[in-house]
């Protein structure tokens, strides 16, 4: 039986929830997605689940709690600091992806223009962390 994984997606934006979890479901069904709608939801699902998510998912410019406190306190919490981040966002600012790697995401995806590469990045996610990597 093929394993599960658990993927925690931080996105405010209804439609690109929407289109993401298209996107995984057309390339995989080993994927178990969880979305929540600003950073202050994120961070208490970090904190009450047993078993922590394979990978977080976040927009930078969330409600509550935006994407750059939350790469930091997770930086910071060793419970929590091993599982991969990556940012998916808008911009593709030099400053802002070397914030976010300095920060400690483990990928910065700028949102693609079209469903199709959208399709291609989230394959490209899960055969690179799914099938090349050993996460714990």
């Amino acid at each position: 039986m093929k394993k599960r994984y658990y993927i925690l997606i931080a996105e405010d934006d209804e439609d690109d929830q929407l289109l993401l979890q298209s996107a995984f479901d057309e390339n995989t069904k080993n994927c178990d997605l969880s979305f929540v709608s600003d950073g202050l939801q994120l961070l208490n699902k970090l904190k009450e689940y047993s078993k922590l998510p394979d990978l977080i998912m976040l927009d930078l410019n969330l409600p509550k709690v935006n994407g750059w406190e939350i790469l930091t306190e997770v930086a910071n919490d060793k419970k929590l600091n091993h599982s991969p981040r990556f940012i998916y966002y808008t911009s593709s600012a030099e400053k802002e992806i070397k914030r976010a790697y300095s920060l400690g995401a483990a990928a910065y995806i700028v949102k693609p223009a079209s469903y199709k590469d959208l399709q291609k990045y989230v394959e490209n996610i899960i055969n690179f962390y799914f099938k090349t990597v050993t996460l714990v």
